[in-house]
């Protein structure tokens, strides 16, 4: 199975995930960077909508090059 990394890319700078997850396919890497973003979103409630609109997820594929990037705008 592949390996994707689901990073997440704000304001502050970029915060990677080393250690990837393995997954059958883009789709179900999709689904698992949605939990990751609702996760996010949820703790991080009290941030101002300049900072929070700036969230993306970028889902990384084997070869460390993005395959997909998620706007936290576009969650909930």
């Amino acid at each position: 199975m592949p390996r994707y990394y689901i990073d997440v890319r704000s304001h502050f700078g970029l915060d990677e995930d080393l250690s990837g997850i393995e997954l059958p396919d883009i789709e179900a890497a999709r689904i698992e960077a949605m939990k990751v973003a609702e996760r996010l979103l949820k703790s991080w409630a009290g941030m101002l909508p300049h900072y929070s609109s700036e969230i993306m997820i970028e889902i990384v594929g084997e070869d460390l090059r993005p395959v997909l990037i998620i706007p936290c705008s576009e969650i909930g």
